[in-house]
Order: structure tokens, then C-alpha cells, then sequence
């Protein structure tokens, strides 16, 4: 009887358990950015998120902002503790408490939309924020936090295929600073957009892992980002 298996890729979510055991990252992601609103966001399961939000890029409508697809780099950093509790003869460590966590993304391309949203820049229309752009502006102008989903693929290391994952950075403050490098013998400049990633109260899984949320309800936790299965419509609790 023929093989009736036309490819080697598994069902998303088999994949995506098998990768987390083993992975590699080799690229970078392509950035969908939403104003961050907290009523989607806070005390919600990553996979309630994702659905609301990718249905509101779908339909352009707000707080969908605009989509960042030739990064070069996008380096998650988390430092700590801001706090060391020390006692004891040899004053050992007794407690610690307390880390940050930065995102720093550098694009190919200048975006007018993200210099305008993450880099304090002030973008001139003819009409309205979505007529034609006539001035680029920078002064002393901060910006609000925003949502950023990051679609991408690590590495499988049991079978060395792609395998999709997604990357919620649930609340991103921008630095809100443009640097704009001009030179004719070296490469060719890049755009930075650098800034702090807050913790926010997000729900996932309680400590068995069950569906039944009335016997052992989600457990509220404050989370910087999350690297979830993209095929989150069964996702409904994230250990």
C-alpha cells in the first residue's frame, strides 16, 4: 500500500511541544505592533490574545498599528535582581527580588509608521494619520507602550525542520529615540528601536496544567513576554 504521508511536518501543536525540548534560534521575527490596550491584554491567556488581536490586524482596525518585516536583529535582555536580601555569618543571599527586561529591535528600513510610534518621531500628514506624509519631525517626544506579537520559527533539534512560534511582548515602553546615521563610505544605515519591556499580569495554566478552570482556575502571573504555539485556538491554558 503507498505511503500516504505527503510531508514530514507534524500537527502544530505536536511539533511545538517536541521543539521547546530542544531548539535553536536562527532568525529574526517579523513584528506586528497594536497600541497597548489594557482591557485585551491584562488578567487575559496569551492565546485569547493572540486570537483578539490578529482578528483585529485582519480587519485594520484598531489597535492594530502597523507591521515590521525587515529586522535585522531583536535581542530580548532580562538583568536582575534590584533587590538582594543578605544575612547570615557569611552574609549569603537569602532573597532576591525584583528584574528588568529590555527589547531592542534594529530594522534594514526606516518605517515612518514606527519612527512615529516607537522612536518619538512626529509624522506630518496631508489629512488625516493615514493620508499621505509630508514631514518627518523629531524633538523632545516620548511615546506610549505598545503590544508587539513577533512571528517566527525556531529550529526542532529531533528532526531539524522549522517549527512556527509566536513571541508576545505584552507591554513594550520605547526609548522614543531617533538616531539618523548618514554616510557615504560605510554601510548603509540602520534604525534602532530600543526600549523596556513591563511586567503585566497575565493568565496561564495553574500548576496541573487543566482545562477545567472551575476546579483549578488560571493563575494570574506578571510576565514580560511569552513563546507560544502559534495554533493557539486550542491553546487555553500555557503552562
Amino acid at each position: 500500500m503507498a505511503d500516504v504521508h505527503y510531508t514530514r511536518l507534524s500537527a502544530s501543536t505536536d511539533s511545538f511541544s517536541k521543539m521547546m525540548e530542544g531548539f535553536g534560534v536562527v532568525t529574526v521575527m517579523n513584528a506586528d505592533v497594536y497600541s497597548f490596550d489594557k482591557t485585551l491584554i491584562e488578567n487575559k491567556r496569551p492565546g485569547e490574545i493572540l486570537t483578539t488581536l490578529e482578528t483585529k490586524k485582519s480587519t485594520k482596525a484598531a489597535p492594530y498599528l502597523f507591521t515590521l518585516d525587515t529586522l535585522k536583529v531583536a535581542n530580548v535582555t532580562v538583568e536582575g535582581p534590584s533587590k538582594t536580601i543578605s544575612g547570615g555569618r557569611y552574609s549569603n543571599p537569602l532573597i532576591k527580588f525584583g528584574k528588568t527586561a529590555r527589547l531592542e529591535m534594529q530594522d534594514a528600513l526606516g518605517h515612518i509608521d514606527a519612527i512615529d510610534r516607537l522612536c518619538g518621531g512626529i509624522a506630518e500628514r496631508t489629512e488625516t494619520k493615514t493620508g499621505n506624509c509630508i514631514g518627518l519631525h523629531v524633538g523632545e517626544d516620548f511615546n506610549e507602550p505598545v503590544t508587539i506579537i513577533g512571528d517566527t520559527f525556531f529550529i526542532s533539534k529531533e528532526n531539524h525542520q522549522q517549527v512556527k512560534a509566536k513571541i508576545i511582548f505584552y507591554q513594550f515602553m520605547p526609548d522614543a529615540i531617533f538616531n539618523l546615521t548618514q554616510d557615504a563610505e560605510g554601510d548603509a544605515a540602520v534604525f534602532d528601536m530600543n526600549g523596556d519591556l513591563l511586567s503585566t499580569e497575565i493568565k496561564i495554566g495553574n500548576e496541573g496544567g487543566t482545562e477545567d478552570t472551575e476546579a483549578k482556575p488560571d493563575t494570574i502571573h506578571g510576565l514580560f513576554y511569552s513563546i507560544v504555539d502559534p495554533n493557539h485556538s486550542e491553546q487555553k491554558n500555557i503552562k
